[in-house]
């Protein structure tokens, strides 16, 4: 038996974990030379790269941001009266590569039907005439509907105001416009404690909203008080609904569905064209 198997030796296992033990200890000597090391020499320090400051928002570089109200200068025009003097001399030529849902600014030859210079003067002075006359309550409503309806034919064969021409006929009655106007920019004002601003367009020079229209002429102020309600722009406030501004009167809130297109029409006549709402302004 001997022979066959030879001597006997020791057991497998207690070799093996004798082994292990002593490798064990050799491997928590170099752990602990090593924490001695770190210890004496100190951690290394963590290094940061300066990454740069990053792009710049919206606002800084210049571009409208969302839910501001861009605009453009149609090429070759002149600022519309209505219209504010800083916004006009700091607004970018309107382009192929301007966005769809800025708005037009400008007035001129070629432009709502004015052949010459003098035609286009003309024809603004005649509209903001009748705004001023709008506001009368005995007959201002008699000079507005005779202008729009004049406006109306015109518009169906131009190809800037055409599809802005309102084609419903079977109106029950009349617009109200002068009561319309008169109740929006009494309480309007009331609302907004004085400020007589009603819509603010993105001043890429600024780099900051400023208003849009030229608050000094009441004639303007008491047109565009209707604006939140009557323009796509989405541009009522948070606290104001278009029944507030007609102080909670039936009658000229049912003016509101009535006089909107008619107004957008005048709007863009007077040179602020408020981009249709297939256009990206709902």
């Amino acid at each position: 038996m001997t022979k066959i198997f030879g001597r006997r030796g020791l057991s497998a296992t207690v070799g093996d974990v004798a082994q292990k033990n002593g490798m064990a200890g050799k491997g928590l000597a170099i752990v602990g030379a090593v924490i001695a090391s770190s210890l004496v020499w100190g951690c290394a320090s963590t290094q940061f790269y300066n990454e740069g400051p990053g792009a710049p928002t919206d606002r800084a570089s210049g571009v409208v941001p969302d839910g501001s109200l861009g605009v453009c200068r149609i090429p070759n025009s002149k600022r519309p009266p209505i219209v504010s003097e800083k916004l006009w001399e700091d607004s970018r030529p309107c382009s192929a590569q301007t966005p769809d849902r800025y708005i037009r600014l400008g007035y001129g030859p070629g432009l709502a039907g004015a052949v010459t210079e003098a035609d286009a003067d003309k024809n603004m002075e005649r509209l903001l005439n009748v705004l001023r006359e709008g506001q009368k309550e005995d007959v201002g409503n008699n000079q507005v509907v005779s202008t729009l309806r004049n406006l109306h034919d015109y518009g169906l064969k131009d190809p800037e105001l055409r599809d802005r021409v309102s084609r419903e006929t079977a109106r029950p009655s009349v617009c109200d416009y002068t009561y319309l106007l008169n109740t929006m920019s009494r309480e309007r004002g009331k609302l907004a404690q004085g400020d007589r601003c009603a819509a603010q367009a993105f001043d890429g020079k600024v780099r900051n909203e400023v208003c849009l229209f030229d608050t000094a002429r009441d004639e303007v102020v008491w047109l565009t008080s209707s604006w939140s309600c009557a323009t796509h722009t989405g541009a009522i406030t948070e606290h104001t609904s278009c029944f507030q501004l007609c102080a909670y009167d039936d009658y000229c809130a049912k003016q509101v569905s009535c006089s909107a297109p008619d107004i957008d029409l005048l709007l863009c006549a007077m040179g602020v064209c408020v981009p249709e709402p297939r256009d990206g302004i709902r």
